[in-house]
């Protein structure tokens, strides 16, 4: 199953190996449209490689991106949300 290309508002990482630049790529996207997905375990083209997720794993994500933009004007528990 291929899952389609990136696009502007759509980004595909093939792990969480590649967290740095998924920060990256998730601020460029939400300054410029306000909303985007961003996915771990596949590639560019939409491929499925695989990666396995723990609970950990989600924590750690978004620990990355609240540390990289966190701002005064975003409340921390906007990052916690399920």
């Amino acid at each position: 199953m291929n899952l389609g290309r990136e696009t502007e508002t759509l980004e595909f990482k093939k792990s969480t190996g590649e967290l740095k630049e998924a920060v990256i790529s998730i601020g460029a996207i939400l300054n410029k449209h306000q909303k985007g997905e961003l996915y771990f375990g596949l590639k560019s083209d939409g491929m499925p490689v695989g990666q396995d997720v723990s609970e950990k794993t989600l924590r750690e994500i978004s620990q990355a991106i609240y540390n990289t933009y966190r701002t005064t004007d975003i409340p921390r528990n906007q990052f916690n949300k399920g």
